[in-house]
């Protein structure tokens, strides 16, 4: 839970000009080979902390195809859509992810 509130308060406190990359957080200071990539769409914020072999571009990519998505399912999706509707997060999560669409 610690690392959860870390990056939520480094991505809630940038800018909507700043880099969709951030530094560690410090509880994941010293791993070289991490990176917090992150978007940010009205209300929500998808995080996705990766090694140094994914392209970041590559991820920011996935990330709308992600979100996309999910608009397709919830007809605008907000948080309220992802709590409540946890089943279809989950269904959309590993056919884009793990499917590789």
């Amino acid at each position: 839970m610690e690392l959860l509130r870390q990056v939520f308060q480094s991505v809630n406190q940038r800018g909507p000009n700043e880099s969709s990359f951030l530094t560690l957080p410090p509880l994941l200071e010293g791993n070289d080979d991490i990176k917090v990539i992150y978007r940010h769409y009205a209300t929500l914020y998808f995080v996705f902390i990766v090694d140094d072999q994914e392209s970041e571009l590559g991820i920011l990519d996935l990330i709308q195809v992600f979100v996309q998505s999910l608009d397709r399912c919830f007809e605008n999706v907000c948080e309220l859509d992802l709590v409540f509707g946890w089943q279809v997060l989950q269904t959309v999560l590993e056919y884009v992810f793990l499917l590789d669409v």
